[in-house]
Formats: C-alpha cells, structure tokens, sequence
C-alpha cells in the first residue's frame, strides 16, 4: 500500500513539468517586442490563478465524511500551475473535535487516515481531484453481554460476557470536483462530492476479558460463542459500509506559502 502512495504521489509530480513544457512550447512571448518583460513573465506563470505559480500549502479540513466528522483533518500540499499535490492526514487521538459525541455515539475508538493527493484544474477555480486513501479504524472494548445467562466465577455469578478490540482497516481511491481560491498567503477549497471506490478491506480481533472459559456447559459454551462470533462479523459488516462512504461538501482553510 505504502508503495502504490509514493508511485501515485510522485507521478503526479511529473504532471506539472510535462504541463509546463508544452506551455513554453505554445507560447513564445519572449520574442514579442510589443511586451515587456514583467508582463511576458506574469503571462508564463499562469498568474490569472495565484501571484505566482508555485506555493507550499498547510490548511485544516472538515467535512462530511466518515473520518472528518469527528476529527479534522491537516492538509499539506503544493500547488504548481495548473497541478496541486500532497497529503491528507487525519488521527483522532492527536486532532480531534466533538470528543463527548464520538464517545457517546460510537465509544472509544481511533480514527487515522493517510491520503495521497491530486488536484488538477480545469478551468480557473474548478478543478477534478484524485486520491488514494488508507483508513483505518480501532474500536476498543466492544462487548457481548448476556444478562440472562449466568456463570459463576469464582463462587461469584456473573453474566456471560466477551470484550474485545476491533481494528478495520481499508484502502479507497476517490474521485471529485471541486472548488479552489486563493488570496494573497490563503488559500480555500471546496470539495462537493468525493466518490469512493474500494480496494481491499481487512479486520483483526484482539480479545480482552471474557468469562467463557468458566462455562462448564460445552453446548452453552458453543451457543455463546457462536453468537459472540456473528456480533463480531455484524459490526465488521457495518463498519465496512460506513468506512466506504462517499465525502461530500469537504472545506479546506490554511496558508499558502
């Protein structure tokens, strides 16, 4: 995965110097007698998008998405006329927003995401993006509990009970539109719709406290952990749905230097 990033990230490097070539190829103002040079250069540099035509950018990203609701995202990219590249990197445990709704909503959990970045325009604010994403989720005490089945643990009764921690894992390409301004050392964008198209999802269990080994029954034994099993699969399920959602209306503010 890290791999396909770098190749994905340094292709769309090149993007702009192939871009650049076929600009001064079409376009030998130089020569032109009837225009100075400050007004030639400013020509060259597509000036008609920024003061100049190369920035490094840091900004701050929210929005409606899976991974952006409770935690925002920081964006690091730079921008060479008509191509921006970059980062998108998203860690709840270090950024985070909306802590009591996270944790009453869905519990303890972690969500991080690294994204490669690709923005191209189309016109003199629109502009078509690409990425290739790796989110990951780590949902920590989940748990099995039934309270009309008793064990006795230790001459102490009990429910039945299992604890566990779930991490989800999954790799996305997305594809959208959006919208880019900048001014002076700002910059703002504006994604309206990111589509999302899967690549590989993956889970892991990590279990924690559990009374089941003190069942002397086999068959209530099995019975529970059998339904224990199809809790865990049913809450991977969900997750998977939710961690393939499509982003829309994503906002981005920082700083162009």
């Amino acid at each position: 995965m890290r791999l396909r990033l770098l190749l994905f990230f340094f292709l769309f490097l090149l993007a702009p110097m192939w871009v650049g070539a076929q600009e001064e190829s079409g376009t030998p103002i130089d020569n032109d007698p009837l225009l100075d040079p400050g007004t030639a250069e400013s020509l060259q540099l597509g000036g008609y998008r920024f003061e100049r035509n190369f920035a490094l950018l840091f900004g701050i990203q929210y929005g409606v998405s899976p991974l952006l609701l409770t935690s925002p995202g920081i964006v690091l990219g730079a921008y060479y006329d008509p191509i921006v590249v970059g980062l998108e990197l998203v860690d709840s445990d270090i950024l985070s927003a909306l802590d009591d709704l996270r944790k009453d909503g869905i519990g303890d959990v972690r969500i991080t995401n690294t994204a490669v970045y690709a923005k191209v325009f189309v016109a003199e604010s629109f502009y078509i993006a690409g990425t290739s994403e790796q989110r990951r989720l780590e949902l920590y005490n989940r748990g099995y509990v039934k309270y009309g089945q008793k064990v006795d643990v230790n001459g102490k009764y009990e429910p039945a009970q299992a604890y566990y921690d779930m991490t989800i894992e999954t790799s996305v390409y997305t594809i959208g539109v959006g919208f880019q301004k900048f001014s002076e050392n700002m910059f703002t964008s504006f994604d309206f719709l990111r589509w999302t198209i899967p690549s590989e999802q993956s889970y892991s269990i990590k279990d924690g406290y559990s009374n089941i080994d003190f069942m002397k029954d086999k068959d209530m034994k099995t019975t529970f952990t059998n339904n224990l099993e199809e809790e865990q699969n049913g809450r991977r399920d969900r997750w998977y749905s939710s961690m393939r959602l499509p982003a829309a209306m994503v906002f981005t503010v920082g700083f162009a230097f």
